[in-house]
C-alpha cells in the first residue's frame, strides 16, 4: 500500500469509529495481530479477546462521558508504514468518568496517534495524550 493509502486507512477509523461512534466496526479496522502500545497514565490496557476490544472499551468510556465527541485530524504525516495524525477531541461533559460527575463543561484535548498499517488494517497503535489536562476542563466552574 502507498502512503496515502496508509493515510485513509487512518482518516477512515477516525471519522466511522471516533465520529461517526461505531466502534463495532473497528473489528474490521484493525488487523488480527493488533498491538497497542498505549497505557493511559502508565497503564496498559488489558489484552482482550477482540483486537479492537481495548480501543472499545477506552473510546466506548470516553462516549459515555461525552456523547456529543467529535474528532478532529488537524494533521497527518505519514513514512514507509507508519502514520502520525494531531488530532483533536472536542465534547460535552454530559456522563460521569474518572469519579467525575457531569459538568456539562465543553472540554478539547489535543494529542497524537500514532499508527502502523499492515495489510490495509490497523496493526500497532502508540498515542501521547494529557488525559490531566482533559480531567482538569471537567472540573465544576472550568467550562
Amino acid at each position: 500500500m502507498s502512503i496515502e493509502d496508509n493515510k485513509r486507512v487512518v482518516a477512515q477509523f477516525v471519522e466511522v469509529c471516533q465520529n461517526q461512534h461505531d466502534l463495532a466496526a473497528a473489528d474490521e479496522i484493525f488487523h488480527p495481530d493488533f498491538v497497542n502500545h498505549y497505557a493511559p497514565e502508565g497503564r496498559p490496557i488489558p489484552p482482550t479477546p477482540r483486537p479492537a476490544g481495548g480501543f472499545q472499551a477506552f473510546y466506548g468510556m470516553l462516549l459515555r462521558a461525552f456523547p456529543d465527541a467529535t474528532m478532529e485530524i488537524n494533521e497527518q504525516l505519514a513514512d514507509r508504514d507508519l502514520v502520525a495524525t494531531r488530532k483533536t477531541l472536542r465534547g460535552t461533559h454530559r456522563g460521569a468518568i474518572w469519579d467525575l460527575p457531569p459538568t456539562g463543561n465543553r472540554v478539547e484535548l489535543e494529542f497524537i496517534d500514532i499508527f502502523r498499517v499492515k495489510d490495509g488494517k490497523l496493526a500497532e497503535h502508540w498515542t501521547s495524550m494529557d488525559l490531566a489536562a482533559l480531567r482538569m476542563q471537567m472540573l465544576p466552574g472550568t467550562g
